[in-house]
């Protein structure tokens, strides 16, 4: 039985974050893939995450279900195998599958580390969420190379927030906050904290709202042209 801490696991952002009351944020991130060789040159199949899933599917519905800011350097196996409530930082609200994708929606808390989170996010750092779990590993190769199958069941622990990202193009494009702001009335569009946002209360980073108006006059030259 492995302890497996994955830091290089499936880089997760943020895709849309809401701004709740009290200093906290809701996030729909990506928590994981099922079926890819991961930077640990291990694969977990969809099928044993899933039977993961559901086996802490309880604690997710009573909301107790918390994810540390970092994995612990601590090598000690009883705290690989513990959450603590002094290092906890976001909390799993909702969880499921879009394809080979986990899905998730967390809550960040109002502890240290989930206010280093929320503010993390909110500066539009990326943020990654990284798997903490116990199982066996299988050494097979498959097109001449040597990969892991983590072998179940699967003992989820975690996912925890981490740093290192393994997809390049993954990053938070879209914030939606309550923020005071000036619309400006011949656009509908305020900028607020360096950004520009719409009157419906969506907030774009400049280059990824310029580029979805690129979109858009492509799409509408495409549109009268035929």
């Amino acid at each position: 039985m492995y302890i497996f801490a994955e830091s290089a696991q499936t880089m997760c952002v943020a895709k849309k974050i809401k701004k709740l009351k009290e200093g906290r944020i809701r996030a729909d991130i990506i928590v994981q893939t099922g079926g890819d060789v991961n930077r640990n040159n291990r694969r977990y199949a969809t099928k044993i995450l899933r039977d993961g899933v559901e086996s802490i599917s309880p604690r997710i519905n009573e909301g107790s279900f918390l994810g540390e800011l970092d994995h612990p350097i601590d090598k000690d196996p009883v705290r690989q195998v513990t959450v603590l409530y002094k290092e906890a930082a976001h909390q799993f609200c909702e969880m499921g599958w879009d394809g080979n994708k986990l899905m998730a929606v967390i809550e960040t808390l109002r502890t240290p580390n989930g206010e280093i989170l929320r503010n993390l996010a909110e500066d539009g750092i990326p943020v990654g969420f990284s798997f903490r779990g116990m199982g066996d590993l299988k050494q097979i190769t498959e097109n001449g190379r040597s990969i892991y199958e983590v072998v179940g069941p699967l003992h989820v622990i975690t996912w925890d927030a981490v740093s290192y990202p393994s997809h390049k193009d993954a990053k938070l494009i879209k914030i939606t906050e309550n923020v005071t702001k000036t619309i400006h009335e011949s656009t509908g569009l305020c900028e607020s904290a360096g950004m520009v946002c719409t009157e419906e209360g969506y907030c774009y980073f400049p280059n990824d709202f310029d580029r979805l108006v690129e979109q858009r006059i492509i799409r509408l030259q495409t549109k009268y042209s035929l």
